[in-house]
């Protein structure tokens, strides 16, 4: 018999050796609702088809969790993927990329695919639930795992496993399916109550709830720009020939891993001469270049980049930071819990920002606002700044996007620019690689070079940066003028070996731990590459330095 602490009702149970965390649950959990969806053992988050082998402590994830949300979207994944197998031969999902709470696959089924094919598989895909089919966790060595893959001719996970050195992999089992996913899926079909699949030519719309109501699916919104800006950076890893981890890792392995990175480069540039191209043609009207996005998103060069490509269309544009506009700290608006807002647009002095805005554009000289983030304090320039006649001013911040900020400028003089970092490559068909994991390991590799702060600084207050981009970044995405990705195809192979002995560092008592071993577990299968191969103007500079 073996005794398991049950830290979320800090109550301990005695079980037999073998028991699943499903059993347990039930034990532990018998009127969750919502149900619990996955368990944290001996600090390792698992599946609750695992079965318990040791001694240890068990926390409880329910489906309106974070990590239970994930278990419902890697369990409608292989839902979806089950459902296209059985009713087209050979038939293939790839899972592309995210668009805001839905996921935007392709399917390779012989033939385009039409409503009467979405409403099939749909069909199937609700009798699967109805039936509530066990999904079994299946536990083989990592050989064992790659003969397998070579003989479903799955190249991509193949070439991935030879590159991982763990002694086992698990995989998850539906009727004839037998899929790999990064982390743990539901135990059977039947938790899935909530999802819709929808046709979005060329591909499928698979639609999944939010965090909060794991029952009800959120009102689905069209995000076009967002969209194109997905099939664009498909587009680009086509062109540079790196699609998956696969190829990259492979690159690397023959040496030609510059050529790639010389062309992802390029292609950045290319895009950034045609954006400031965009900016030129709109003169004499545009007043304001507007840049936002999410954090570690690469705003301060892509700003110095930009105004350089200006400058070679002629023009001299002054370059501010909303950063320089904070109020003073003690002036700061406060949470309900007492903490200082600084996501808020509240904490940004926007009327002198206008004002400033407005001299500038006058032909005025402005000592413009510099704010000194030690101190809290705010300080002015000794020397003051004019603005040339039909110069832009370029303004990078979390809320350039929010016409609240330039409530003075009619909408037509300004250019508005979102950034992204949407990676260009996947780590396989039924796993791609998540924006927010790019910028977390970009943003933790910053923080450690720069800014002082150790890896479980930056995950302390992640969330609370996620929750203000959905509320100040997000909402007005669509209306910008253009959305530019920063993600390079290759920069999680320069940023592996800053990473890695930064998440390693943080010990099992730290309540950051598990996240820390995901986002190892993730970087396992890239290989790694030497920095040298980065140009010294790479937006990935910003985040490893030199």
């Amino acid at each position: 018999m073996i005794t398991i602490h049950d830290k979320t009702h800090n109550t301990d149970y005695t079980v037999e050796k073998g028991t699943t965390l499903l059993a347990l649950s039930r034990q532990c959990c018998p009127e969750a609702d919502p149900p619990v969806a996955a368990a944290l053992y001996n600090n390792e988050l698992a599946g609750l088809q695992t079965k318990i082998e040791e001694k240890g402590d068990v926390e409880w994830y329910q489906l309106n969790t974070l990590e239970g949300n994930q278990c419902i979207i890697r369990t409608a994944i292989l839902l979806l993927v089950r459902a296209v197998a059985e009713l087209y031969p050979d038939g293939k999902v790839l899972v592309k990329h995210a668009l805001r709470k839905s996921l935007y696959c392709e399917l390779e089924i012989g033939h385009n695919v039409t409503i009467h094919d979405v409403e099939t598989i749909k069909r199937r895909m609700d009798e699967i639930v109805e039936q509530d089919e066990t999904i079994t966790q299946v536990k083989v060595s990592t050989q064992t795992a790659l003969a397998m893959c070579h003989n479903r001719d799955l190249k991509h996970e193949a070439e991935l496993m030879s590159h991982v050195d763990v002694p086992y992999v698990l995989a998850y089992q539906c009727g004839q399916i037998l899929d790999y996913y990064m982390g743990p899926l539901l135990p059977s079909m039947g938790y899935l109550t909530c999802f819709n699949l929808r046709l979005y030519a060329p591909g499928i719309i698979l639609e999944y709830p939010k965090v909060e109501n794991p029952n009800e699916l959120p009102p689905y919104k069209e995000i076009p720009k967002m969209a194109r800006l997905f099939l664009e950076a498909e587009e680009w890893g086509r062109i540079v020939r790196c699609e998956y981890v696969s190829d990259l890792n492979r690159y690397i392995g023959d040496g030609t891993i510059q050529d790639i990175v010389d062309m992802a480069e390029a292609l950045q540039e290319k895009k950034l001469a045609e954006l400031a191209d965009y900016i030129v043609a709109q003169r004499p009207k545009i007043k304001v270049v507007l840049i936002a996005g999410p954090s570690s998103a690469g705003k301060t060069t892509f700003c110095k980049r930009l105004t350089t490509q200006l400058r070679v269309n002629g023009l001299r544009p002054v370059r501010i930071s909303l950063d320089d506009y904070f109020y003073n700290r003690e002036d700061t608006p406060r949470n309900p819990d007492g903490s200082y807002d600084f996501e808020s647009l509240r904490a940004i002095d926007v009327p002198l920002f206008n004002q400033q805005i407005d001299d500038l554009n006058q032909g005025k000289d402005v000592h413009l606002a510099r704010f000194e983030f030690v101190e809290g304090k705010r300080y002015f320039d000794e020397k003051p700044t004019r603005l040339e006649p039909g110069q832009p001013i370029v303004v990078e911040g979390l809320h350039a996007l929010n016409d609240s900020l330039t409530y003075m400028l009619p909408r037509y003089e300004k250019v508005k620019i979102s950034l992204g970092v949407l990676t260009q490559i996947r780590i396989n068909d039924h796993n791609r690689i998540s924006t927010s994991d790019t910028r977390i390991i970009r943003r933790m590799v910053r923080d450690h070079q720069f800014r002082g702060r150790g890896p479980e600084a930056t995950m302390e207050i992640w969330g609370d940066v996620r929750r203000g981009e959905e509320k100040n970044i997000y909402p007005y995405q669509e209306d910008a003028d253009t959305i530019f990705n920063t993600a390079l195809p290759y920069e999680l192979a320069v940023l592996k070996p800053y990473a890695e002995p930064l998440l390693e560092s943080i010990g099992q008592d730290s309540p950051y731990y598990t996240e820390a071993q995901r986002l190892v577990k993730f970087l396992k299968p890239f290989k790694p590459v030497d920095s040298s191969v980065v140009p010294m103007n790479s937006l990935l500079r910003e985040f490893i330095g030199k």
